[in-house]
Parts: structure tokens; sequence; C-alpha cells
């Protein structure tokens, strides 16, 4: 194999499908690189067998061949080199792959390739949508998924379409987050994809710059560029039914300074216990908000709202409270209620396309 290409493309490749590697020490050959090489396209590969990346670059081919590289060595030495938008010549010889740049040489040792996983099949197309629709539906209530996996199905995201919506969807039974937007893109699935790998996925597709094809194979997704194919084993199960959750109408509408209350919920997080525990009484035109904690002290604040409806009297986890507001746009919000067993519904005045439902503690 010997191929020269562009610097700045190379590095940016690497550090794309590398997000795909095993980050697990114990499995040595998933954390490594397959590159190809066919005339003047060179195919680079990555896996940790539940996500795969492929991707292929335009080079300057002079001889086929493929290689496998040690992936956290081929990072590092790219690392330092960040800054060099110039040539690169590389080249395998007598099992070693070597990058020869303006400033010298480096020398990395390959291994055997032969059984290193091919890019799973893709299946039946679903649809194409833009790649910040694609983003923003993943990245909008990721934060809400479980982090453990004694529940598969919510540790993952929810997306799916019904009623010209697309929706994604996302809880640790604690909170919830759902984010719709239009289905102007003639797509349908069900989808649920594990949370663990919610930020490579992200990080992966953000370096694309054109729209993004969904397709599926089984219970394989993949999301496709011309250029790049990244795909994912999805979970098998089903999500709880958690519209059953949202009420007909509510009892209780409260209009708040976002940043009013993020200031209050921050000062009584320094006196938190075991629960995190936030008691909120909202009545007329002001919230009070109370944290107590036995060896440090106390805290209550008031806050001017606007109410509608009865008087209500809750406790929450404050931090699951403070955690939503840099999710919500505009400077106001509105919390809706019912009673106080049941969760609270949160939305931005400015973006009603995103709610967050937040349990109370009924300690």
């Amino acid at each position: 194999m010997k191929f020269e290409c562009r610097g700045n493309v190379f590095i940016k490749a690497v550090g794309q499908v590398a997000r795909a590697r095993s980050k697990q020490q114990t499995q040595n050959y998933l954390q490594d690189i397959h590159l190809t090489l066919e005339t003047h396209l060179l195919t680079l590969r990555a896996t940790n067998l539940e996500l795969f990346c492929e991707k292929s670059i335009p080079v300057k081919g002079l001889t086929n061949g493929s290689c496998l590289l040690q992936g956290e060595t081929l990072l590092r030495v790219i690392s330092t080199l960040q800054s060099l938008d110039t040539n690169f010549i590389c080249e395998v010889h007598e099992g070693v792959f070597s990058i020869t740049t303006e400033k010298g040489i480096i020398e990395i040792k390959t291994s055997t390739y032969e059984d290193f996983p091919t890019l799973p099949q893709q299946g039946e197309t679903l649809g194409v949508l833009p790649k910040e629709v694609l983003v923003s539906l993943l990245k909008d209530v990721s934060f809400c998924a479980a982090t453990t996996e004694i529940k598969p199905e919510i540790a993952s995201l929810y997306l799916y379409t019904k009623d010209n919506l697309i929706y994604t969807v996302a809880t640790d039974s604690y909170r919830l987050a759902e984010k719709t937007i239009p289905n102007n893109y003639t797509i349908e699935f069900s989808l649920l994809i594990p949370q663990k790998h919610i930020t490579d996925i992200i990080q992966i597709i953000s370096d694309e710059t054109e729209d993004l094809t969904l397709s599926l194979y089984e219970s394989i997704l993949s999301i496709s560029s011309p250029n790049t194919t990244l795909s994912i084993h999805t979970i098998t199960g089903q999500f709880p039914d958690y519209r059953q959750l949202f009420p007909k109408e509510f009892t209780t509408i409260v209009t708040l300074s976002k940043e009013e209350l993020s200031k209050t919920l921050t000062l009584t997080t320094f006196f938190n216990e075991q629960y995190s525990q936030v008691e909120c009484i909202f009545t007329n035109s002001q919230a009070t908000l109370h944290s107590k904690n036995e060896a440090i002290g106390q805290v209550t604040h008031t806050l001017s709202c606007k109410k509608e409806g009865e008087d209500i009297e809750v406790k929450y986890n404050n931090k699951y409270f403070l955690e939503v507001l840099p999710h919500l746009e505009g400077d106001s919000i509105i919390c809706r209620f019912t009673t106080p067993q049941k969760p609270m519904f949160i939305q931005s005045t400015k973006d009603v396309t995103f709610t967050y439902l937040l349990m109370p503690l009924n300690r």
C-alpha cells in the first residue's frame, strides 16, 4: 500500500472513524483502525461491534493494499500533526506503516487484518434527514436517558414517527425529555438507540456536510452520507408508554424567569441531603423554594411568578430541575401541574417542541 493525501483530510478522517473504536482495554484488536486503498480511494474503518464507522477519502493511490493500525498510537501521532496542512506520503513496507511529512518520517507497526470485522449490511432505506435535524433529535434529550443498562430500553433514546411528527424521547424514570419536529421528510421509523453511544454518534455525523440516509437491516441502523457510513446495533425492546403521563388538562400553570429560577435552584443545591430535595410552593404571584440539610443549614428563597389555577406544594430533585434549564430557549419557562403526586411539565415560552417531565419526590 502506498498513497499521497492532504494531511488535514487524513487527520480528520482518522479522528472521525476512531470514535467507533472500543474503549475497553481487553478488546485490543477492536481498538485498531483498518485502512484499505483501492486506486484513488482510501477507506478507513473502526468498530467496537456495536458501532461501525467507515469513511472513504480521495487520495493519490500508488499501490493498492490494506493494513491494520493500532488506533491509540495513530491518534496520538496525528494529534501532533493537527496544525500541518501539508501532503502526507503513506506507505506499508515489511509490516510497517510510514507517514512522511515535510518534517520527517513516522513509522507504526501494522497488525494482521484479515479477520477485522466488515461493515454490516445496510438494508431497507427509511428516508433522508438533514444532519442538523438528526443531531438536534439526539442531543436535545440524551441527558435524560438512564446510564445503567439494567433496563436497556430506558438506557436508550426512543426515536419514532407519528401523526406527521418525528419524536425523540429519553427517560431514567425520574425525569423525561421529549423533542418533536415536523416530519417533512416522508420518513417512518421506531428505534431504540443506546445512550452510551450517543456522544460518539453525534460527533461522527456532525463532521458530515450532506444530508444523511437512514436504513435498517434487522436491528442495525445505518446512517450514511456519500463518503461515510455509521452502523449502530439498536436495542430490541419496548419503550415505556410515556404518553399516558400527559394529562388532558392542568390545574396549575406557573410562568417563571429562567435566570431567577436557575440562581435560586443553584442556591438550594448547597443545602442538599441524600435525595437533593427542594420544596417548591407556588401561591399567588410568588414561588418559594426551600432546602434543608441538618448538618449544614437551610435556605428559603422567594421569586416572583405568574400563576394560574390552584396553589400547589411539591418536592423535587433540585439537580434534575436545574439540569433542564440550559435546554430551554428564551428567558421564561412554563411549569404545568395536576397533583403533587404527578409529574411537573416544563416548557420554554419560546419553543414548545421540547417538553420536560420531572417526577416529584414523594418521600
